[in-house]
């Protein structure tokens, strides 16, 4: 049975050494603005991420589904 769409159907998942932290945005563009971000952190040693998982709201499953793995590139 579908479900309604969350009004910030776009999640980060940030992986660090302790865990995981979560940030939810309206848009995929703001999704990945927030990537590009975190990337700029990580490469200048800022960050203690070590992994970003980008992820839809599926509406279907009602469920977060992965849409990318963002970093590291694979």
């Amino acid at each position: 049975m579908p479900t309604k769409k969350p009004s910030r159907p776009w999640r980060l998942v940030l992986s660090t050494q302790g865990a995981p932290v979560e940030t939810k945005h309206r848009s995929c563009p703001e999704a990945y603005r927030a990537v590009a971000a975190e990337k700029e952190r990580i490469a200048t040693g800022s960050s203690r991420v070590t992994r970003i998982r980008v992820e839809q709201w599926s509406v279907e499953y009602g469920r977060w589904d992965l849409y990318e793995r963002a970093y590291p590139e694979q």
